[in-house]
């Protein structure tokens, strides 16, 4: 779980990796035009999910997307798209929750 998302290079420093996502960071949605946090969000988490095979981790992500919305608090679930820089492979997460419905219960 990473805080406040993360996003491939930097807008300032073009040597690092990897940086705050500024998009979903709400300590400084004030200063961020474009923000994505809504105003009444007080924390955004950032789920990373490997697996051994594409399958296994569109299954996982939507088993997790089913879990978290039934928390108490959650206000929104996204996911960000970080044109293929991560890898190749891009997941519809409309998808990934029908196919982690067809594993049956997940409670």
């Amino acid at each position: 779980i990473v805080r406040s998302g993360s996003k491939v290079g930097s807008m300032k420093y073009p040597k690092l990796g990897a940086t705050t996502n500024h998009l979903f960071c709400p300590a400084i949605r004030d200063k961020v035009p474009d923000t994505l946090v809504p105003p009444d969000v007080k924390c955004v988490y950032e789920i990373v999910i490997n697996g051994l095979n594409v399958k296994a981790v569109e299954k996982a992500m939507g088993a997790g997307i089913l879990s978290a919305s039934k928390v108490k608090g959650v206000k929104k679930i996204t996911a960000a798209n970080y044109g293929g820089k991560l890898g190749p492979y891009k997941m519809n997460l409309f998808d990934a929750i029908e196919k982690a419905k067809e594993m049956g219960d997940l409670s």
